[in-house]
């Protein structure tokens, strides 16, 4: 009923909720840099009044206030948000991991430069030129010896770094469906806790937000069903049966063409991955270039010296490491490279000379510069997708974080701003105190 009383109650709940708003907002400083975490607000509106009369009730012509309530604690959030950022995040996975490949690729075949492959084959054949002026010269039977062991060794070894890279990527996709697995397994077990929470009437708050930067990570790997708000337990199974499946077709660490059409439309990194290591797939064909461009060597130079791709100078085998090597002998004993002037010349000339490589007709040098712009385009490419989906993403995340994440001077203003409804609660409590002070101590006087 009103009277001091009452308005000590009032009083008193304006400190609880000023106390409540006071909390939240430590909560909200302390989780500043906390991943994912989206600011939280105190939500309050007036307490019931004690009656509702009519204008010429007794009881005077309006209602008496009794103060203020909690109604809810909420999170800042736009969901909008949420639905673009888990849109572009599976694009922006899928380029990342090309990206990161492609330009390892680039490292790989590092060109141009002087140690690389094209420098290489140029000094190859420029060597048979000075050779040709004297076949029995020991000396330029070294240097072209030196050449041949130096080509011989760049394109081997590119050929097994692009191996290992494709090792590299195949291990990476096994990575990815066992962390989404685990990722899974966590949804399930925050959703049953979430259901329980919400099942006694409170709101989970930060728990939602686990769920949410959950949910963020998974949408890099794949693309994400549904909505794309929450993950239910229709969705969770159906991920799990598209990521079992690309399992499947792991088993003997690779994937052919005919298992590709088992696999079910994924995107992210995991479709990234798949485009990597997939038979024919991006790093098959950088190989595929590369073997070819060694049999075509080790077949032309051998054919004009009197040998086939096994010798009597190369020794082309794309089913041992390296792929392509130079006769033991020779090496040991440059005397052994046995040639006419002629023979000479024609090498030198085979640098210009169309040969069929890999059912194309064109020269060894063009056929090798066409796999490196095609590398180059394809890198490009990468960077500019890459760099474009960044963008995207950047965009996306600072506009949500614009909402939801927390501003440490706009936490700091609305702390000031609760410390003195606090106090002056507490300075309405400290008058009623007195007054009742009057009230029961006058009495006894």
């Amino acid at each position: 009923m009103p009277g001091l009383f009452g308005t000590l109650n009032t009083a008193a709940s304006g400190m609880s909720v000023s106390q409540t708003a006071i909390q939240t907002t430590s909560h909200n400083i302390s989780n500043v840099n906390t991943p994912g975490y989206s600011r939280q607000k105190v939500n309050q509106s007036a307490s019931s009044a004690y009656s509702y009369p009519g204008y010429n009730s007794s009881m005077g012509p309006g209602q008496l206030g009794t103060g203020v309530k909690v109604d809810s604690i909420t999170r800042t959030k736009d969901i909008f948000y949420d639905f673009q950022f888990r849109s572009e995040a599976h694009k922006h996975g899928e380029t990342n991991v090309k990206y990161n490949y492609y330009s390892n690729m680039e490292a790989i075949f590092n060109e141009p430069s002087d140690t690389a492959i094209s420098a290489s084959i140029n000094n190859f054949f420029t060597s048979w030129h000075e050779l040709s002026k004297d076949p029995n010269d020991k000396g330029a039977k070294s240097i072209v010896v030196q050449n041949s062991k130096y080509l011989a060794h760049n394109i081997s070894q590119a050929s097994k770094q692009l191996e290992n890279s494709k090792q590299g990527a195949t291990e990476q996709l096994k990575d990815n469906i066992k962390e989404i697995d685990d990722i899974l397994t966590n949804l399930e077990n925050l959703n049953k806790d979430i259901k329980n929470i919400e099942n006694n009437g409170k709101v989970p708050n930060d728990l939602y937000d686990e769920r949410d930067r959950i949910i963020d990570d998974l949408s890099f790997k794949l693309n994400i069903p549904g909505d794309k708000k929450n993950l239910k337990e229709e969705d969770i199974k159906k991920i799990r049966e598209d990521i079992t499946k690309v399992s499947d077709t792991l088993t003997d660490d690779k994937i052919t063409e005919d298992e590709m059409k088992s696999i079910p439309s994924v995107s992210g990194e995991i479709s990234g991955l798949i485009d990597l290591v997939k038979e024919n797939g991006i790093l098959d064909g950088y190989t595929h270039d590369l073997k070819e461009l060694g049999k075509s060597v080790a077949t032309e130079v051998n054919k004009i010296l009197g040998g086939d791709s096994k010798g009597p100078l190369f020794t082309f085998d794309d089913s041992k490491e390296p792929i392509l090597s130079v006769n033991e002998d020779i090496l040991k004993d440059v005397t052994k490279l046995k040639l006419t002037s002629d023979q000479a010349l024609e090498m030198y000339d085979l640098k210009n000379k169309k040969i069929t490589i890999d059912g194309e007709n064109i020269t060894i040098d063009k056929y090798y510069n066409n796999t490196i712009q095609k590398l180059g385009n394809a890198t490009q490419e990468a960077i500019r997708n890459q760099k474009n989906q960044s963008a995207v993403m950047s965009n996306i995340d600072n506009s949500r974080l614009g909402v939801s994440g927390v501003s440490l001077d706009e936490e700091m203003v609305s702390l000031i701003q609760f410390q003195h409804a606090y106090n002056a609660s507490a300075k309405v409590v400290s008058t009623i105190d007195s007054l009742l002070d009057v009230v029961i101590n006058g009495l006894v006087k």
